[in-house]
């Protein structure tokens, strides 16, 4: 699964995009947008959160979660705390708890451009 956040700081919004490949080789993009977004952190770690309820959703149980938010990307590997997305944060590390295996890792943000498309879009539609 691929994640990735638009934000626009002088309306506060951010369009959230994630795409599911699959092992049947098929692919899959979502949106969603967020209104009283306050930093491009905070943008990237609603649209990671809800990219894994998505996935909860559709009943996936081992799951590969790449961004390319290194800060966020880091966070959840080390299982630390940042006080601007805490709450966040602990929302993500009690829905890993419903997957028999999940895994984040960091991509560079060439490798996640269908990713970007889709949350540049969403973000688009609602500005």
């Amino acid at each position: 699964m691929y994640t990735d956040a638009a934000w626009n700081a002088s309306i506060g919004c951010a369009g959230l995009g994630w795409i599911i490949d699959d092992t049947t080789s098929s692919s899959s993009s979502y949106s969603a947008t967020a209104i009283f977004v306050k930093s491009p952190l905070f943008a990237e770690t609603l649209a990671m959160r809800r990219a894994m309820t998505s996935a909860i959703d559709k009943g996936i149980t081992s799951l590969l979660i790449l961004s390319d938010s290194q800060i966020l990307i880091k966070l959840l590997n080390t299982r630390g705390r940042k006080l601007e997305i805490a709450g966040l944060l602990n929302d993500i590390y009690l829905l890993s708890n419903a997957f028999n295996a999940i895994q984040f890792k960091f991509i560079p943000t060439e490798y996640n451009d269908r990713a970007d498309s889709v949350a540049k879009q969403a973000l688009y539609i609602m500005s």
